[in-house]
């Protein structure tokens, strides 16, 4: 009964975009209107109200409640006169997804001749692009794995790497700034780290006492394995045959035969030492095999041309994820994870952005809005689209992402990741300022949310970005310092909770709308182009 719903709701939304207004003829700007009239508590709780209904099921990635999502986006870029800005001149830009899974029976391990237990001593890691492969050779250890003069940090320096196993501590040293150390943590940075040395393989180790989440809940987890998504953009390099995760008790019998014992490593780890790099005198064999299955899904585009010859060809791009985690673990008989904060808020939130520009006069550079695909899966609908602009996107100057807003209380202050990297950073505290609320630094650097939104895809192609949060300050004491926020990072974050029923302040979520509008006017009609801090890490 839910799928004939579920057609029905898509048929519907077919219409009403196809009824729309004809793509690029902008409706002519009120003269009275202002960002906070058009920007209304109505206008968000209207979007929040269809995007988080059960009939989409929670907006999983290559769902039909998803795709009903996006013919709702098209539909409001329709009538809002914004051109198609997809390559194939649509408004669907398609994302090239497949879910993988790792072959567990197929895994292979293998340290001096010693075949290791796969669950219990290691967990191979699905390969984004190759069905089998095996490599066998000698194993270096290279600390942290990362590469940043700019910071005096080399874990490769003075080390072979050409054709051996790297073997990696997860995280980085202590004492770096949370977005910098968040970046350098990554797994996909370590991997590419690892490639431009010429490692055939890497083995990733959960070291006790370093990282949040120990091998031992990892390998828990891993017991039942479940499919994981990737792109082309955010695949392995092509050099890594194979790799996996460790505990602490798998690298004792890596490092037995190197003259340190891991535990040494550990200890020195935790002492904010620089950690040296160097051969561990063992053969290591690896060896996978995943299958995969090929998923259709898109990103929504839509294009707002700029209006100074000049600067057109410059644009700004506004994402935010359209997708949420669909249908999950039930709670008291619900088992639809709605996603109305996360992240329905953030896509009300550009749409009605996107009709505070139109209305009033149009920027000087192109704006590009984007609605994203596949960010819970990984953050790959904006690694294809930031690594594969389409022509309609222009020259990149900024991104502003739209992120869960957690309009839930009244907020204060606002935190803006990536802010203090580029000159976006005073126009941002500009915006702020008129809205009447502070900026404030990140209250929880060990969530690595620098690295979790989509934002970052945009920041490793080099563009200068921006992603605003409702802070931790609040008038209402009950909220204040972070408790609303973390109430609902403790409870209905990716649960069923996360609903309509949640006491969504709408007006809250329509003067965040505000804000981002006033960042977004303000980048785009900037007389300067926006640019990385001399001083900024991103900026190497």
């Amino acid at each position: 009964m839910i799928r004939q719903y579920l057609t029905a709701a898509a048929s519907a939304a077919f219409v009403l975009a196809s009824c729309a207004t004809t793509s690029g003829t902008t409706p002519a700007p009120e003269a009275s209107a202002t960002p906070g009239s058009v920007i209304t508590a109505d206008g968000i709780e209207a979007h929040i109200r269809f995007l988080a209904d059960d009939l989409l099921e929670g907006r999983d990635t290559g769902s039909t409640g998803y795709d009903i999502a996006a013919r709702y986006v098209e539909s409001h870029f329709r009538l809002l006169g914004l051109e198609p800005g997809a390559a194939d001149g649509s408004y669907h830009d398609a994302v090239p997804l497949q879910n993988m899974v790792a072959d567990t029976s197929r895994a292979r391990l293998v340290v001096n001749g010693e075949t290791l237990e796969h669950g219990t001593d290691y967990i191979i890691s699905a390969h984004a692009t190759r069905d089998e492969s095996a490599v066998s050779a000698d194993a270096v250890f290279a600390g942290y794995g990362i590469i940043a003069p700019g910071l005096g940090i080399d874990s490769y320096d003075g080390l072979d790497v050409e054709g051996r196993i790297v073997v990696i501590l997860a995280g980085a040293p202590d004492g770096l700034p949370s977005d910098v150390s968040a970046h350098l943590s990554s797994n996909r940075t370590k991997a590419a780290f690892a490639a431009e040395q010429g490692a055939s393989g890497v083995i990733l180790v959960l070291a006790d006492g370093l990282t949040r989440f120990p091998f031992s809940r990892v390998a828990a987890m891993s017991a039942n394995p479940r499919p994981s998504m990737t792109t082309a953009a955010n695949a392995s390099p092509a050099s890594i045959q194979a790799s996996a995760l460790i505990g602490s008790e798998t690298a004792e019998r890596l490092f037995a035969q190197s003259g340190r014992a891991f535990s040494e490593i550990v200890e020195a780890a935790e002492a904010g030492e620089a950690l040296e790099s160097f051969a561990l005198n063992t053969t290591v064999e690896i060896e996978q095999a995943t299958t995969r299955e090929m998923i259709d899904s898109a990103n929504v585009i839509g294009v707002l041309p700029g209006s100074d010859p000049a600067l057109a060809e410059e644009t700004v791009i506004v994402t935010a994820h359209l997708d949420h985690i669909g249908v999950c673990q039930p709670l008291d008989d619900d088992p639809i994870c709605n996603g109305a904060l996360d992240n329905a808020s953030g896509t009300a939130a550009m749409l009605e952005s996107a009709r505070a520009l139109v209305q009033g006069p149009r920027p000087a550079r192109t704006v590009v809005f984007i609605a994203l695909t596949a960010e819970e899966k990984g953050l790959l609908g904006s690694a294809h689209i930031a690594a594969n602009p389409t022509p309609a996107m222009g020259r990149i100057v900024a991104n502003i992402n739209l992120d869960m807003p957690v309009m839930l209380y009244e907020f204060n202050d606002v935190i803006a990741f990536g802010a203090e990297h580029s000159t976006l950073g005073p126009v941002t505290a500009e915006a702020v300022g008129r809205a009447g609320v502070s900026l404030s630094p990140d209250p929880i650097p060990e969530q690595s949310l620098f690295v979790r939104s989509d934002h970052y895809n945009f920041v490793r192609e080099g563009v200068p970005s921006v992603f605003l949060m409702t802070g931790f300050s609040s008038p209402d004491p009950e909220d204040d310092e972070g408790a609303a926020f973390l109430r609902f990072l403790g409870g209905n974050y990716h649960a069923p909770g996360d609903d309509l029923s949640q006491g969504l302040r709408f007006d809250q979520g329509a003067r965040f709308a505000v804000i981002n509008y006033e960042i977004i006017n303000a980048v785009a009609n900037a007389a300067q182009t926006p640019r990385w801090n001399e001083d900024s890490f991103f900026a190497q």
